[in-house]
């Protein structure tokens, strides 16, 4: 992990707990990135690609073997394009910050392209920041609810053992794909922002394990290619529902799954209802198998 990573977090802390302002050309490229982020919402989604984008390769395969079968997924919300669009307005901000506070952005918001032995992925990376010593290193940013912020994010190892998103082999891979043209960039980690405080903190990778996450990619990539109707496997399984540390019989999604767009296509008897016994107005679960009758349940729908 990087020594000096920590530099970072010190401007960002001095910054913020100084009188913060932001200089007249950072709110005018601020201005303008809005304004690009904005146009986006309009957009309508980018054709599906033929391989797994670097944002995809690192969630569990069988979300994945299921997008390549073209499994119908849930309908997005409404609100979808908002919560997406949110997102790219926190990263706006944070840039911002990150420059008032005197980081050297050195890169943005660009293109790029994993080239592997199975095939090319495609992204698009946050920032590149150069630090004093003219060490290069790559960053994501992300907004984070209060439970992901103080937790997923607590360090690069609880991230690592919770990544369902992917974030780690994201994170590896464009640092793969941006080395073709900057020799010594090494990952940075996260740059993550507390939707409910606001609070921004930085979480370090550890560079060393990029050979591992690349290895990986390229191991999704084969499997990827093979993925057919035949050869679907869920990663993971159902479990057991207790209630005050004793079972009930029932039988309901791992957390991971409940979040999937395709899972009443993967758990075709998948039945969201009232969580047995519970007392609360707001107590559902996705159960698999259900033996007990709610004594009150009424027909309900997600969310």
């Amino acid at each position: 992990m990087h020594d000096d990573v920590h530099w970072l977090q010190d401007k960002l802390d001095d910054f913020l707990n100084s009188k913060p302002a932001l200089p007249p050309n950072v709110i005018q490229e601020a201005t303008q990135s809005f304004h690009d982020k904005l146009q986006r919402f309009n957009e309508p989604p980018r054709e599906k690609a033929t391989l797994p984008s670097l944002s995809q390769v690192g969630k569990p395969f069988c979300i994945l073997h299921a997008e390549k079968l073209n499994w119908k997924p849930l309908p997005k919300t409404p609100s979808f394009k908002v919560k997406m669009t949110y997102g790219d307005m926190t990263e706006v901000l944070a840039v911002a910050i990150l420059k008032a506070a005197g980081v050297n952005i050195f890169a943005i918001n660009q293109r790029t392209v994993l080239h592997t032995e199975e095939g090319e992925l495609n992204g698009e990376f946050d920032i590149i920041i150069q630090d004093e010593a003219g060490q290069l290193t790559l960053w994501d940013i992300k907004s984070a609810s209060r439970y992901a912020f103080d937790s997923k994010f607590k360090s690069y190892e609880a991230l690592k053992e919770t990544d369902s998103f992917g974030y780690v082999s994201q994170l590896f891979g464009y640092t793969r794909a941006e080395r073709a043209k900057y020799h010594d960039l090494e990952a940075g980690g996260w740059i993550v922002i507390s939707k409910e405080t606001g609070d921004i903190k930085i979480c370090p990778a550890n560079p060393a394990d990029e050979n591992l996450y690349y290895d990986k990619i390229v191991d999704t990539i084969k499997r990827y290619k093979t993925a057919d109707k035949d050869n679907f496997k869920r990663d993971f399984s159902d479990v057991e529902e207790t209630f005050y540390k004793k079972l009930t019989g029932n039988r309901k999604l791992a957390i991971t799954c409940s979040y999937c767009d395709y899972k009443y296509t993967c758990w075709p008897d998948l039945q969201y209802r009232k969580r047995a016994r519970s007392k609360s107005a707001n107590a559902f679960e996705y159960y698999t198998f259900f033996q007990e009758e709610p004594k009150d349940i009424s027909s309900v729908s997600e969310g």
